[in-house]
């Protein structure tokens, strides 16, 4: 483990030297995650905290071009699979010096690689139904990336999955904070809405969705959806009433 307010050294987590083969890391890990496994550990906070922290390191590891970058980091990308130095001890790396602002940049590199790894699991979490665990997955990294719009819509999509409407507009109206000149998430804000039975609203978000792109076509069937929408709700005589003076606008 790193010091305190430092990044974790995977391969310390997993136990494993720096030139460790796939094949070591994936026995370390299994045997590790064996042990810390929630269902085995009773949910207790401490080990289960470990047990994600492992999760995340084989996640890296695992991976040839995660792994890559992350030993780049580490200023250990010379370091060979399986090797050690003459007396069979492991041959530890000096790490490169760098400079404080360099090692910050890397960090929020390999947070944001993960952070990318993380949207696309939600996702597929998403697919299956999986809203609550998408949402634990995600949260975690708004306190390093709270104006980071594509996790914000994650989170949007994960909470309508969860029919947490109030919740799922707050992160919307987040992203569109940040990409306002984007209209499709004025349009995803506004299916939000609708899905909560917000007409007005949704009708307000789809006016700025046109106001940066006017012949939208998205937004101009959203635009007619909740017409429609709206005409439903009314009495039967005053939707007749309502056809008639559109056919008149015509």
């Amino acid at each position: 483990m790193g010091q305190e307010g430092q990044a974790p050294d995977y391969y310390q987590l997993l136990g494993v030297k720096y030139g460790a083969t796939k094949e070591e890391i994936e026995d370390a890990y299994h045997e590790l995650a064996r042990r810390l496994h929630p269902d085995v550990t009773g949910e207790d906070p401490e080990l289960t905290a470990r047990y994600m922290s492992v999760n995340e390191a084989y996640q890296v590891l695992s991976r040839s071009v995660e792994r890559e970058d992350y030993d780049r980091a580490l200023g250990i990308e010379g370091v060979k699979e399986g090797r050690e130095d003459g007396e069979g001890q492991e041959a530890r790396p000096q790490p490169k010096a760098v400079k404080p602002p360099d090692i910050q940049a890397q960090d929020m590199r390999l947070l944001d690689a993960r952070l990318r790894r993380a949207i696309r699991d939600a996702s597929g979490m998403c697919d299956k139904g999986n809203f609550w665990e998408a949402t634990r997955l995600l949260e975690k990294y708004l306190k390093t990336h709270p104006d980071n719009a594509q996790l914000r819509k994650a989170l949007a999509s994960a909470a309508l999955g969860r029919k947490s409407y109030h919740e799922a507009v707050n992160h919307m109206r987040a992203a569109c904070k940040v990409e306002y000149h984007d209209p499709e998430n004025f349009i995803q804000l506004a299916e939000i809405y609708i899905e909560a039975g917000q007409l007005v609203l949704a009708e307000k978000a789809l006016y700025e969705a046109l106001g940066w792109n006017a012949e939208h076509e998205g937004a101009l069937r959203m635009k007619k959806r909740i017409r429609d929408l709206k005409d439903a709700e009314k009495p039967p005589l005053q939707r007749i009433f309502s056809r008639i003076s559109n056919v008149m606008k015509r």
